[in-house]
């Protein structure tokens, strides 16, 4: 039941204004890409250990942000479910939309304290991401921590 909790409290929602749209805009796996990658740049710059690709998780949070892209709106999923399908010991979710640019969005996760704790966290060793554009074109992002069991 503690892993439940930590795994809900860890799951922050970050309300942003959308974003102008870009000139250019970047397509979602090479935004996927970049959000994995300056994750794991801010975790090196605090010295920690890079987080390693999660296949299951990235399963969830591109389901999540699929989901968010066509309801266009932002919300967390159920991590209970996520903990018991990927096995793993504890999760964590960050969520956001609008973001035209990954270094946009890494920079106003780690501005949020929540969504900081959740990226800098040593507990957590594996990420997934999901990156989906809703009808408008909003970019709508999620993160899924975890570590396995």
């Amino acid at each position: 039941m503690r892993r439940i909790i930590v795994a809900l409290l860890s799951a922050l929602a970050l309300a942003v204004v959308p974003a102008a749209p870009s000139s250019v805009a970047m397509s979602a796996p090479t935004f996927d890409k970049k959000l994995f990658k300056q994750t794991n740049g801010a975790r090196t710059t605090h010295e920690l250990r890079t987080l390693k690709h999660g296949a299951c998780l990235n399963r969830y949070a591109q389901r999540q942000a699929d989901r968010m892209a066509r309801k266009q709106r932002m919300y967390h999923q159920d991590l209970s479910v996520v903990l018991k399908r990927c096995k793993a010991r504890t999760v964590g979710e960050n969520v956001a939309y609008g973001f035209t640019s990954p270094k946009s969005n890494i920079r106003a996760w780690m501005d949020s304290p929540g969504h900081r704790h959740n990226m800098l966290s040593r507990k957590f060793t594996r990420l997934g991401i999901g990156v989906a554009k809703d009808k408008k074109g909003r970019t709508y992002t999620v993160q899924v921590f975890g570590r396995p069991a």
